[in-house]
């Protein structure tokens, strides 16, 4: 009583509120244990349900309640009804319908009476079952549950036993959910009661349309219409206007509805013009296709030659109504050519002689493999009666190709910028720690996420196996994509080129990385042995490594190549996707290259090609992919994030970098197809300094030291074997340069005597199919003579000299230039050079090595430069992110930060041209390199050869080689100076004002005055050549003139017979006249 006079309702309130009475315990129910009934008894608000059945049953039914549903929403309106009165109620309850007054139902005994009485309302779905077995009150509202003794599945209480009528198989088809004819005949083999050929079965049948209860397609002409009223062009357009007209009578796919009724290709639906291929030739000119088809299984270049082919026949011949076969065409005798001649006269110069081309070589081929006859008896050839290629005379030869400006319109990407994209993809620094799973840069983009099911074997604990778990499955990273576009950053090849090289998983040796070296290995793969040396890391001679390429750099087709050096950096990465490719894309053997379905290659070409491990294979795939794509967004991506605050390379959905890079380190996934750049692959340039043209084989290491601060000289020496069998190796003096030197002037007196082929074992050419054209017939008049080789066209087809302008085509590039300006023979596809004339080339080759020299030596310096530059804008991005926390003024700082990094990009931009002038230097050095190691191996074949031939070198037992060396800079200089007064071809202008310094110095230092001051240049190099000579006949080798020259001696210290007095020294400039002061 005293608990409810404080007004307590609940237990709760009773545990805050007891103490206001001092006499309340704070537990009422065990304190008064024995009376204890319930809180609400105790609070005093127990409640009173109606004491029987019959009274609650009236009190709800006057609710109006109609379910047990209703009544758990609406008890609480009446305070005497129970929660669950089947519990309080439960002697006298029935059921819910009784309690309620509703009369129960009573549903059918038996599944097979409910089964009947369902077919019979025409149900076909559960779905539809659910909204319409109230239609009969004895059915059920779960089936499934209420008959689950016999309960099988909804397509069988829905199907008939029989399908004896049309409308019961319509049923029937609706229940099994049967789209079309293909899935009719599916589910048919499941379903036997369903007959196999419903059109003869039922006589009532209209077609499959009528059945399934689809709308009926348009015809095809007029689906035509309305695709092309909407100007649909292609399928990807046909898709959206499908789902924007929202029109069942169009098919989701044309060529399977109307593939009886009259259906071509989608290009006649759209209406556009079909592509020029032979499958899309009308079947009354297949004759022509398949010939075409045949001819392109030999012929190189197929990809370019059958568009030729196919518009030849589409343009020309059909229009014309010609012979629906090319032998008949042939055989026609007379035909009217001016049809085809006005299409030539439609296109380009450089188009028409292509095409021209093309449609000979295509009909000479017919005409040779069947419309010739050979006797087999007397070996006679002939041709089938009237046959003629009716193209055979025509030439457009005398047609010039229109001049045009020698400038692209491609953006040209600066090295700086192709440079710190590479480091962003692949970090320099060391880069020999670095796992795939430490590139958390490389995780964000989506599109290198593959995923993978439970059965593909991963290992967690491989720190080159990335992978990720989202929304239940797992993804896998794959490296290939990045590892390309790095690649193709560091190489100077073609992207084909590189995508089709070998991983080297087949091959006996691999390369692996030791303590930031390559080390060799025999490969324990499974597959060793299957390949020879067709690794990308290729071993070398001397046992580095280089790069090789499965494809040749000017013919894609054509074999392979090796050029002697690689990045080490590039190195790693490869033998890191070489190992990454083994373990979770291994194939399980080489693929053949004639299974590749990508390589434009035609047949007989990918037979040559033999078979590769593809080290850039697609997942899951034995080729590579179309790169083109990915190899775009992953360079504009790089771009993106290298340039980090600099000016701007690419874009982000047409954001800078400075304006959204903040919102995508926010994102964890990041689409590539966003990145945009106006950069494309095609403008990337490579390293200028760590990849030269190394095709031609010119040992790193002489390439190191030329771009280092070393002074490289070549050369030539006798090699002879003397009576005791002692091999004796000369240094070739001046004097015995000369007389080698005169080994030129009888190959020229052969040459102008018309007797060039008598010396054609003795020469060798860039081109060797030009020089096997050389012949006596030549005029004498048209070659050129250098020291250093000779030019058989004079010098006139310098425009015409270099590569091809693009594959399989006969027109070519100008010849490169290089140190000797446009002329650069040396690189010219015309020249030709020997044996008589390796001084030449070795003084050429000395001349450029000192070019090099100059340059390297500037290179670095501004080099050094721009490492201050770099180190004093980092210290201030990190002091104006400092202050930038601090809330503090920045605009002095970023002032200085801007101007620093102008500073940073012109000394980018010299360094830069600095690289391109070595770069082109070396080129040339690669060349000569070439043309001598030629020449020495036709001086070893000579003297290896019975054969008693014209010799203009050297006598058998006597052999000229050469050996490039490192040298003080005095000796390069004087090396430099002495060929410059022999050879015409070569100039002293950057060596002998360097050489007079030095020798000045050295007179000053030994107490006489100086003297090449006074004198000319001529005169400095005359009296210049005659001091060295002097030198280096007393003192007898270089070491003792380079000590005299650094002051570490001097003349005194010699004795008598060494000595050099000062009146010899002056007796050289007696004859030497004087330059006269100018007041």
């Amino acid at each position: 009583q005293a608990t409810q006079d404080l007004g307590i309702t609940s237990s709760k309130e009773y545990e805050q509120r007891y103490q206001k009475d001092p006499r309340l315990p704070s537990s009422p129910n065990t304190f008064y244990s024995t009376d204890w009934q319930s809180w609400p008894t105790f609070l005093g608000k127990e409640k009173v349900f109606y004491t029987s059945y019959t009274e609650a049953q009236q009190a709800t039914q006057n609710l109006g309640i109609t379910s047990s549903t209703e009544y758990l929403q609406r008890y609480r309106n009446d305070p005497n009804l129970p929660r669950n009165p089947a519990a309080y109620y439960s002697t006298d309850w029935q059921s819910w319908p009784t309690f309620l007054g509703k009369e129960e139902k009573v549903f059918y005994a038996s599944y097979t009476e409910a089964q009947q009485a369902t077919q019979d309302l025409g149900i076909t779905s559960c779905t539809e079952y659910l909204k319409r077995y109230r239609d009969d009150p004895r059915l059920p509202s779960s089936p499934a549950t209420f008959y689950s003794a016999d309960w099988q599945s909804w397509p069988t209480f829905l199907l008939k036993k029989e399908i004896n009528t049309l409308n019961e198989l319509k049923i029937a088809c609706k229940v099994l959910g049967v789209r079309n004819s293909r899935e009719y005949r599916k589910v048919q083999k499941d379903y036997s009661k369903l007959p196999s050929k419903p059109d003869k079965k039922f006589k009532d049948w209209i077609d499959w349309y009528d059945l399934l209860d689809i709308p009926k397609p348009y015809e095809l002409h007029e689906l035509k219409k309305i695709v092309q009223h909407h100007q649909c062009t292609s399928l990807a357009q046909y898709k959206n206007l499908r789902i924007k007209l929202n029109d069942p009578k169009i098919p989701a796919s044309p060529g399977e509805c109307y593939v009886r009724a009259g259906w071509t290709n989608s290009y006649d639906l759209f209406g556009v013009k079909r592509p020029y291929k032979t499958r899309y030739f009308e079947p009354e000119w297949q004759i022509w296709g398949n010939m075409i088809n045949e001819f392109l299984k030999k012929a190189r270049g197929g990809g370019s030659k059958v568009r030729d082919l196919c518009e030849f026949v589409r343009e020309y011949i059909e229009p014309n109504k010609l012979e629906k076969s090319p032998l008949d065409f042939l055989v026609r005798g007379k035909t009217n050519i001016k049809p085809m001649l006005q299409l030539f006269e439609a296109v380009s110069v450089t188009r028409k002689k292509q095409w021209l081309f093309s449609i000979n070589e295509f009909l000479d081929w017919i005409i040779v493999n069947f419309l010739t006859i050979e006797d087999e008896d007397t070996g006679e050839v002939s041709r089938i009666s009237r046959t003629k290629n009716p193209f055979s005379h025509i030439n457009f030869d005398g047609e010039q190709i229109p001049a045009t400006i020698n400038e692209t319109n491609k953006l040209a990407l600066p090295y700086q910028f192709v440079k710190s994209a590479r480091e962003w993809i692949f970090p320099q620094n060391s880069f020999e720690t670095v796992s795939y799973s430490d590139l958390h840069h490389l995780h964000k983009f989506s599109s290198d996420w593959i995923q993978i099911d439970d059965s593909f074997k991963i290992n967690p604990l491989d720190p080159d196996c990335v992978i990720k778990k989202e929304r239940g499955k797992t993804y896998l990273w794959i490296p290939i994509f990045w590892t390309y576009t790095y690649a193709l950053m560091q190489l100077p090849a073609r992207g084909r080129q590189i995508i089709y090289c070998d991983s080297g998983e087949a091959d006996l040796e691999i390369a692996n990385f030791l303590q930031r070296k390559i080390i060799w290995e025999k490969n324990k793969n499974t597959l060793s042995g299957l390949t020879d040396c067709q690794s990308m890391i290729n071993k070398t001679q001397s046992g580095d490594f280089g790069v090789y390429y499965t494809s040749n750099k000017t013919s894609f087709g054509g074999s392979g190549y090796k050029t002697p050096f690689m990045p080490i950096e590039l190195a790693y990465w490869l033998i890191k996707l070489r190992k990454w490719q083994e373990k979770y894309n291994p194939v399980d053997k080489p693929t053949k290259w004639l299974d590749c379905t990508r390589t434009n290659l035609n047949e007989a070409q990918r037979k040559k090609k033999g078979h590769n491990c593809f080290l850039f294979r697609d997942f899951q795939e034995n080729e590579p992919g179309i790169f083109g794509g990915r190899l775009t967004s992953r360079l504009a991506a790089a771009l993106f994030f290298s340039s980090d605050d600099q000016i701007v390379c690419a874009n982000y959905s047409g954001k800078s970098h400075h304006e959204c890079i903040h919102e995508l380190q926010q994102q964890s996934s990041i689409s590539l197809k966003n990145f945009k750049s106006a950069y494309t692959p095609h403008c990337m340039r490579v390293s200028l300094i760590n990849a030269y043209a190394y095709e031609f084989g010119l040992p790193i290491e002489i390439v190191m030291k030329l771009v280092g601060h070393s002074s490289i000289i070549m050369t030539i020496y006798y090699h002879k074997s003397d009576k005791t069998g002692a091999n004796i190796k000369e240094r070739v003096t001046l004097g015995e340069k000369q007389a080698l030197d005169k080994s030129k002037d009888t190959l020229k007196s052969f040459i102008e005597s018309q007797n060039i082929e008598q010396c054609k074992s003795q020469l060798t050419a860039n081109d060797p199919e030009f020089l096997s054209t050389l012949n006596n017939t030549r005029p004498a008049s048209s070659y050129l003579f250098r020291d250093y080789g000779i030019c058989p066209v004079g010098g006139g087809f310098c425009s015409q000299g270099g590569d091809h302008v693009a594959m399989k085509t006969n027109i070519y590039h100008p010849v490169p230039s290089g140190h000797l300006g446009e002329q650069n023979c040396i690189q010219c596809r015309f020249f030709i050079t020997g044996p008589a004339f390796m001084m030449g080339l070795s003084a050429l080759f000395n001349e450029l090595s000192l070019e090099v020299h100059t340059q390297s030596l500037r290179y670095h310096r501004l080099e050094s430069e721009l490492n201050d530059i770099t180190k004093k804008i980092d210290v201030i991005s990190h002091e104006i992110y400092e202050k930038n926390l601090k809330n503090t003024e920045t605009s002095c700082l970023e002032n200085n930060h801007f101007t620093l990094q102008s500073e940073r990009r012109r000394l980018n931009s010299e360094i830069e041209v600095r690289a391109k002038k070595i770069d082109l230097y070396l080129c040339d050095i690669n060349a000569i390199y070439k043309h001598i190691l030629n020449c020495q191996t036709i001086i070893f074949q000579e003297s290896s050869s019975e054969d008693t031939k014209l010799q203009l070198i050297v006598p058998r037992n006597l052999s000229v080689n050469f050996e490039i060396s490192e040298v003080s800079a005095f000796q390069q200089l004087s090396e430099v100076c002495e060929n410059a007064e022999l050879y015409h071809s070569c100039t002293d202008e950057h060596a002998v004002t360097r050489r007079s310094q030095l020798l000045d110095k050295m007179l000053i230092k030994n107490g006489i005055s100086p003297k090449f001051l006074h004198l000319n240049e001529t005169e400095q190099l005359i009296v210049g050549n005659q001091m060295t000579q002097l030198m280096l006949t007393r003192l007898k080798c270089w070491e003792t003139i380079d000590l005299l020259m650094d002051g570490k001696l001097s003349l005194n210290d010699f004795e008598n017979n060494d000595l050099i007095s000062k009146n010899e020294l002056n007796k050289l400039f007696m004859g030497a006249t004087q330059l006269k002061r100018i007041n």
